[in-house]
Protein backbone atom coordinates (compact mmCIF):
# COMPACT_ATOMS: atom_id res chain seq x y z
CA UNK A 1 0.00 0.00 0.00
CA UNK A 2 0.83 3.71 -0.54
CA UNK A 3 0.66 6.19 1.85
CA UNK A 4 -0.82 9.94 1.51
CA UNK A 5 -1.66 12.97 4.32
CA UNK A 6 -5.31 14.54 3.39
CA UNK A 7 -4.38 17.87 4.45
CA UNK A 8 -7.98 19.84 3.40
CA UNK A 9 -11.47 19.02 3.04
CA UNK A 10 -13.61 21.03 1.15
CA UNK A 11 -17.93 20.36 0.83
CA UNK A 12 -20.87 22.15 -0.50
CA UNK A 13 -24.19 20.73 -0.47
CA UNK A 14 -27.97 21.54 -0.65
CA UNK A 15 -27.68 20.49 3.65
CA UNK A 16 -24.59 21.90 4.29
CA UNK A 17 -22.14 24.78 3.51
CA UNK A 18 -18.54 23.91 4.81
CA UNK A 19 -16.68 21.24 6.50
CA UNK A 20 -17.67 22.49 9.94
CA UNK A 21 -21.32 22.51 9.00
CA UNK A 22 -20.60 19.18 7.84
CA UNK A 23 -19.10 17.68 10.73
CA UNK A 24 -21.69 19.54 13.48
CA UNK A 25 -24.27 18.20 11.13
CA UNK A 26 -23.29 14.65 11.41
CA UNK A 27 -22.80 14.66 15.29
CA UNK A 28 -26.09 16.53 16.08
CA UNK A 29 -28.39 15.96 12.90
CA UNK A 30 -29.10 19.95 13.01
CA UNK A 31 -28.61 21.38 9.61
CA UNK A 32 -28.84 24.83 8.31
CA UNK A 33 -31.95 26.39 7.54
CA UNK A 34 -30.22 28.05 4.44
CA UNK A 35 -27.31 27.04 2.38
CA UNK A 36 -25.81 29.77 0.55
CA UNK A 37 -23.71 29.48 -2.42
CA UNK A 38 -21.53 32.77 -3.12
CA UNK A 39 -17.84 31.64 -3.84
CA UNK A 40 -15.49 34.96 -2.90
CA UNK A 41 -12.78 33.65 -5.05
CA UNK A 42 -15.43 34.79 -8.07
CA UNK A 43 -15.90 38.55 -8.38
CA UNK A 44 -19.38 39.21 -8.16
CA UNK A 45 -20.37 39.95 -11.67
CA UNK A 46 -19.02 36.86 -13.11
CA UNK A 47 -20.52 35.07 -9.97
CA UNK A 48 -23.71 36.04 -11.49
CA UNK A 49 -23.52 33.85 -14.23
CA UNK A 50 -21.22 31.31 -13.07
CA UNK A 51 -23.51 28.09 -13.24
CA UNK A 52 -23.52 26.08 -10.10
CA UNK A 53 -21.30 23.39 -10.93
CA UNK A 54 -18.57 25.82 -11.54
CA UNK A 55 -19.37 27.81 -7.95
CA UNK A 56 -19.57 24.59 -5.99
CA UNK A 57 -16.09 23.54 -6.85
CA UNK A 58 -14.68 26.80 -6.34
CA UNK A 59 -16.39 26.77 -3.02
CA UNK A 60 -14.94 23.33 -1.86
CA UNK A 61 -11.42 24.36 -3.45
CA UNK A 62 -11.52 27.18 -1.84
CA UNK A 63 -12.14 25.90 1.28
CA UNK A 64 -9.60 22.68 0.82
CA UNK A 65 -6.59 25.29 0.25
CA UNK A 66 -7.40 27.32 3.31
CA UNK A 67 -7.73 24.53 5.70
CA UNK A 68 -4.25 23.34 4.87
CA UNK A 69 -2.97 27.07 4.31
CA UNK A 70 -1.56 26.70 1.41
CA UNK A 71 -1.78 29.12 -2.00
CA UNK A 72 -3.90 27.23 -5.03
CA UNK A 73 -1.10 27.77 -7.15
CA UNK A 74 0.57 25.40 -4.87
CA UNK A 75 -1.55 22.27 -5.69
CA UNK A 76 -2.36 20.49 -8.94
CA UNK A 77 -6.16 20.12 -9.95
CA UNK A 78 -8.41 17.17 -10.76
CA UNK A 79 -11.97 17.95 -11.29
CA UNK A 80 -14.39 15.48 -11.83
CA UNK A 81 -18.40 14.83 -12.50
CA UNK A 82 -20.33 12.11 -14.23
CA UNK A 83 -22.23 14.14 -16.32
CA UNK A 84 -21.13 17.60 -16.06
CA UNK A 85 -23.74 20.28 -16.06
CA UNK A 86 -26.88 18.57 -16.91
CA UNK A 87 -28.62 21.49 -16.49
CA UNK A 88 -26.39 23.30 -19.01
CA UNK A 89 -27.33 20.48 -20.77
CA UNK A 90 -30.47 20.02 -20.71
CA UNK A 91 -30.84 23.96 -22.16
CA UNK A 92 -28.49 23.44 -24.65
CA UNK A 93 -30.68 20.40 -26.39
CA UNK A 94 -33.79 22.34 -25.71
CA UNK A 95 -32.65 25.54 -27.33
CA UNK A 96 -31.21 23.46 -30.34
CA UNK A 97 -34.37 21.97 -31.19
CA UNK A 98 -37.02 25.02 -30.73
CA UNK A 99 -35.00 28.40 -30.78
CA UNK A 100 -31.61 27.03 -32.28
CA UNK A 101 -30.51 31.33 -32.81
CA UNK A 102 -31.11 32.48 -29.58
CA UNK A 103 -28.75 30.02 -28.16
CA UNK A 104 -26.78 31.31 -24.95
CA UNK A 105 -22.78 32.16 -25.70
CA UNK A 106 -22.46 32.72 -21.97
CA UNK A 107 -23.93 28.98 -21.19
CA UNK A 108 -22.35 27.42 -24.36
CA UNK A 109 -19.12 28.61 -23.20
CA UNK A 110 -19.84 27.15 -19.32
CA UNK A 111 -21.05 23.88 -20.97
CA UNK A 112 -17.54 22.10 -21.49
CA UNK A 113 -16.63 19.84 -18.75
CA UNK A 114 -13.56 21.46 -17.48
CA UNK A 115 -15.10 24.90 -17.57
CA UNK A 116 -14.44 24.65 -13.13
CA UNK A 117 -11.08 24.01 -13.75
CA UNK A 118 -10.52 26.75 -16.19
CA UNK A 119 -12.34 29.78 -13.46
CA UNK A 120 -10.07 28.21 -10.74
CA UNK A 121 -7.16 28.69 -12.74
CA UNK A 122 -8.54 32.27 -13.86
CA UNK A 123 -9.86 33.60 -10.49
CA UNK A 124 -6.40 32.34 -8.70
CA UNK A 125 -3.93 33.18 -11.08
CA UNK A 126 -2.68 29.57 -10.71
CA UNK A 127 -1.14 27.92 -13.88
CA UNK A 128 -0.25 24.08 -12.11
CA UNK A 129 -1.34 21.01 -13.50
CA UNK A 130 -5.16 20.71 -14.01
CA UNK A 131 -6.83 18.15 -15.25
CA UNK A 132 -11.05 17.13 -15.66
CA UNK A 133 -11.95 13.39 -15.55
CA UNK A 134 -15.20 11.71 -16.28
CA UNK A 135 -15.86 8.06 -16.05
CA UNK A 136 -19.80 7.82 -15.42
CA UNK A 137 -20.44 6.08 -12.30
CA UNK A 138 -16.98 5.22 -11.48
CA UNK A 139 -16.30 8.72 -11.87
CA UNK A 140 -14.90 9.57 -8.03
CA UNK A 141 -12.72 6.36 -7.48
CA UNK A 142 -10.95 6.90 -11.11
CA UNK A 143 -10.76 10.81 -9.72
CA UNK A 144 -9.06 9.71 -6.17
CA UNK A 145 -6.88 7.47 -7.88
CA UNK A 146 -5.95 9.73 -10.43
CA UNK A 147 -4.67 12.14 -7.60
CA UNK A 148 -3.13 9.76 -5.16
CA UNK A 149 -0.77 8.57 -7.74
CA UNK A 150 -0.43 11.81 -8.91
CA UNK A 151 0.68 13.28 -5.73
CA UNK A 152 3.15 10.45 -4.96
CA UNK A 153 4.80 10.33 -8.42
CA UNK A 154 4.93 14.03 -8.67
CA UNK A 155 5.53 14.62 -4.73
CA UNK A 156 3.06 17.13 -5.06
CA UNK A 157 -0.19 18.42 -3.20
CA UNK A 158 -3.13 17.45 -5.72
CA UNK A 159 -6.32 18.76 -5.06
CA UNK A 160 -9.18 16.50 -5.96
CA UNK A 161 -12.88 17.52 -6.76
CA UNK A 162 -16.23 15.85 -7.27
CA UNK A 163 -19.50 16.77 -7.69
CA UNK A 164 -22.31 16.48 -9.12
CA UNK A 165 -25.83 19.24 -9.93
CA UNK A 166 -29.49 17.98 -9.53
CA UNK A 167 -30.77 16.39 -12.81
CA UNK A 168 -33.30 17.59 -14.61
CA UNK A 169 -36.00 15.57 -14.86
CA UNK A 170 -35.55 13.99 -18.55
CA UNK A 171 -32.14 13.17 -17.22
CA UNK A 172 -33.35 11.13 -14.13
CA UNK A 173 -33.19 7.84 -15.95
CA UNK A 174 -29.72 8.42 -16.61
CA UNK A 175 -28.03 10.11 -14.03
CA UNK A 176 -31.02 10.01 -11.27
CA UNK A 177 -28.76 12.69 -8.90
CA UNK A 178 -31.41 14.42 -6.70
CA UNK A 179 -29.49 16.91 -4.82
CA UNK A 180 -26.54 18.70 -5.63
CA UNK A 181 -22.98 17.65 -3.86
CA UNK A 182 -18.94 18.74 -4.08
CA UNK A 183 -16.17 18.03 -2.34
CA UNK A 184 -12.69 18.42 -2.73
CA UNK A 185 -9.66 16.71 -0.86
CA UNK A 186 -6.48 18.15 -0.70
CA UNK A 187 -3.87 14.85 -1.29
CA UNK A 188 -0.06 15.54 -0.66
CA UNK A 189 2.87 13.15 0.04
CA UNK A 190 3.42 11.65 3.78
CA UNK A 191 5.14 14.48 5.99
CA UNK A 192 3.80 17.34 3.88
CA UNK A 193 1.84 20.12 5.98
CA UNK A 194 2.20 20.47 10.00
CA UNK A 195 -1.16 19.37 10.75
CA UNK A 196 -2.43 17.09 8.20
CA UNK A 197 -6.35 15.54 9.43
CA UNK A 198 -5.56 12.20 8.33
CA UNK A 199 -3.28 9.35 6.48
CA UNK A 200 -4.06 7.26 4.02
CA UNK A 201 -2.83 4.40 2.52
CA UNK A 202 -4.34 3.10 -0.63
CA UNK A 203 -4.03 0.19 -3.39
CA UNK A 204 -5.96 -1.32 -6.39
CA UNK A 205 -7.03 -4.11 -5.95
CA UNK A 206 -7.83 -7.06 -9.03
CA UNK A 207 -11.39 -7.69 -7.75
CA UNK A 208 -15.05 -6.19 -7.46
CA UNK A 209 -16.36 -4.30 -4.89
CA UNK A 210 -19.84 -2.73 -4.13
CA UNK A 211 -20.42 0.68 -3.11
CA UNK A 212 -20.03 1.60 0.57
CA UNK A 213 -23.25 2.47 2.09
CA UNK A 214 -24.15 6.12 2.46
CA UNK A 215 -25.32 6.95 5.74
CA UNK A 216 -29.31 7.29 6.23
CA UNK A 217 -28.96 10.69 7.33
CA UNK A 218 -27.66 11.76 3.91
CA UNK A 219 -30.08 9.71 1.98
CA UNK A 220 -30.63 12.26 -0.72
CA UNK A 221 -27.76 12.32 -2.14
CA UNK A 222 -27.70 8.42 -2.94
CA UNK A 223 -28.06 8.66 -5.84
CA UNK A 224 -25.67 11.45 -6.59
CA UNK A 225 -22.66 9.93 -8.39
CA UNK A 226 -19.70 11.79 -7.37
CA UNK A 227 -21.55 11.67 -3.77
CA UNK A 228 -20.39 8.39 -3.19
CA UNK A 229 -17.01 9.20 -1.50
CA UNK A 230 -19.71 9.95 1.63
CA UNK A 231 -18.34 7.39 3.64
CA UNK A 232 -15.02 8.90 4.00
CA UNK A 233 -16.22 11.91 4.77
CA UNK A 234 -18.16 10.64 7.50
CA UNK A 235 -15.39 8.21 8.59
CA UNK A 236 -13.40 11.85 9.01
CA UNK A 237 -16.01 13.96 10.28
CA UNK A 238 -16.20 10.54 13.23
CA UNK A 239 -12.20 11.13 13.49
CA UNK A 240 -12.60 7.18 13.02
CA UNK A 241 -10.19 4.85 11.28
CA UNK A 242 -11.77 2.54 8.76
CA UNK A 243 -11.14 0.72 5.46
CA UNK A 244 -13.10 1.16 2.48
CA UNK A 245 -13.41 -0.33 -1.20
CA UNK A 246 -14.72 1.20 -4.02
CA UNK A 247 -15.36 -0.11 -7.45
CA UNK A 248 -13.06 1.33 -9.87
CA UNK A 249 -14.28 -0.71 -13.47
CA UNK A 250 -16.92 -3.92 -12.75
CA UNK A 251 -13.72 -6.08 -12.09
CA UNK A 252 -11.56 -4.05 -10.27
CA UNK A 253 -11.86 -1.68 -6.93
CA UNK A 254 -9.80 0.83 -4.86
CA UNK A 255 -8.87 0.14 -1.04
CA UNK A 256 -8.47 3.10 0.97
CA UNK A 257 -7.61 3.30 4.48
CA UNK A 258 -8.31 5.86 6.45
CA UNK A 259 -5.85 6.92 10.09
CA UNK A 260 -7.26 10.07 11.09
CA UNK A 261 -4.60 12.47 12.98
CA UNK A 262 -5.57 13.16 16.38
CA UNK A 263 -4.38 16.27 17.66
Amino acid sequence: MTELQIIGIGTWSSRHGNWEEFCAGMQTDNWPEEVKLQPDLIPSRERRRAPQLVKMAIEVMDQACKMAAIEPEESAVIFSSAMGDMQITDYICAALAQTPKLLSPTRFHNSVHNAAPGYWSITTGAFSPASAVSAFEYTPTIAFLEACVQAVEEQTPVLCVTQEVAAPPVLMDICPSEAPFSAAFLLAPAGFGEAPLASIEFVVEQDAAEWPDIDDRLGEFASNMSARFLPLLTALAADEATQLRFPITEDMSLEVRLHPCTT
